[in-house]
């Protein structure tokens, strides 16, 4: 995701990663990678399960958009994250200008 950071420079918004990990390994994971996103720890779930991103005890791989309220817009589960970021990009965009309409 680092390296793609350029295909959602046009986007007024901001970029999470989630995960229940702890706090510090999701640290410790984010310095490893110099990672320049957010990093969010939620293991209650708490957070997931409001971006609709709850797999039992997991959490799913994929997309949420909050407004800017962090009132629950859009979700997909998907792993489009590698060679097809592309294609989640233009996901991502098409949902925004929707939102923005």
């Amino acid at each position: 995701m680092q390296e793609n950071l350029h295909l959602f420079e046009d986007l007024d918004a901001e970029i999470y990663a989630i995960s229940t990990d702890s706090p510090e390994n999701s640290k410790r994971l984010k310095e490893a990678g110099a990672f320049t996103f957010t990093f969010l720890s939620d293991s209650t779930f708490e957070v997931l399960e409001h971006v609709k991103m709850k797999n039992d005890q997991m959490s799913y791989r994929g997309i949420s958009i909050l407004d800017k309220n962090g009132n629950y817009v859009y979700h997909q589960v998907n792993d489009l994250w590698g060679d097809q970021i592309e294609a989640t990009s233009n996901i991502i965009y098409d949902e925004f200008e929707g939102i923005n309409e």
